[in-house]
C-alpha cells in the first residue's frame, strides 16, 4: 500500500566535490527503488542537481539513471515534486514534460497525513543581506538568464564549474 512520503534533498548530482558522482547518483536510483512500493508521494526539496540549465533543445549531458528513474517512477503514478533550489533554478519544461515531475518555484504550505507542513528549499528565506539579494536578482533575472542562454552550453557549464570552486 503506498501510504508514505519521502523527501530527498541536496544530492548536488555533477558536483565536482563528489568523488564519483555516478555512484551518488547510482545510490539514489537504488533508494528510489526500496521507496517505490509504498510511496505515495516524493518530494525532492531542491539543488537535486549542482548545475542544471536548459536551453531550448539541450539539457546537461548525465543523469541518465536519475531521469529514467524519476519517469518509471511518476509512469507508475507517483506524484514527484521537484522543489527548485538555488543550484538548479534555470531549468523550464524539460523535467516536468520528460520526466512528469511537478515543479514547485517557490514555498508551498500543504497538508500531509492530516498534518500541516511549510514546504520549501530554503534558499532566501531569513537572508536579506544585501549581496546575497544582489546575486538573487542575478541569478532570477529573465534577461540575464536570456543572455546566459546566447553561449554555448560548451562554455557555461565550464564557467558554472569553474565558479563552484571559488
Amino acid at each position: 500500500m503506498r501510504n508514505k512520503i519521502y523527501f530527498l534533498s541536496d544530492a548536488h548530482l555533477g558536483s565536482v566535490f563528489h568523488e564519483n558522482s555516478i555512484d551518488v547518483e547510482r545510490k539514489m536510483c537504488r533508494w528510489f527503488d526500496a521507496v517505490k512500493h509504498d510511496a505515495k508521494e516524493i518530494y525532492l526539496m531542491g539543488d537535486i542537481f549542482d548545475y542544471w540549465f536548459e536551453y531550448k533543445n539541450v539539457v546537461p549531458r548525465g543523469f541518465t539513471r536519475l531521469l529514467g528513474k524519476l519517469s518509471e517512477l511518476t509512469d507508475s503514478g507517483i506524484p514527484i515534486y521537484f522543489f527548485i533550489g538555488n543550484h538548479d533554478i534555470w531549468l523550464t519544461d524539460y523535467l516536468s514534460t520528460e520526466c512528469g515531475l511537478i515543479i514547485v518555484r517557490g514555498p508551498i504550505v500543504k497538508t500531509l497525513l492530516d498534518k500541516v507542513f511549510f514546504l520549501a528549499h530554503g534558499d532566501g528565506l531569513g537572508d536579506e543581506k544585501p549581496s546575497f539579494m544582489f546575486i538573487r536578482k542575478i541569478y532570477h533575472s529573465k534577461f540575464l538568464r536570456f543572455l546566459y542562454a546566447a553561449i554555448h552550453p560548451r562554455w557555461t557549464i565550464c564557467i558554472c564549474k569553474q565558479m563552484v570552486k571559488l
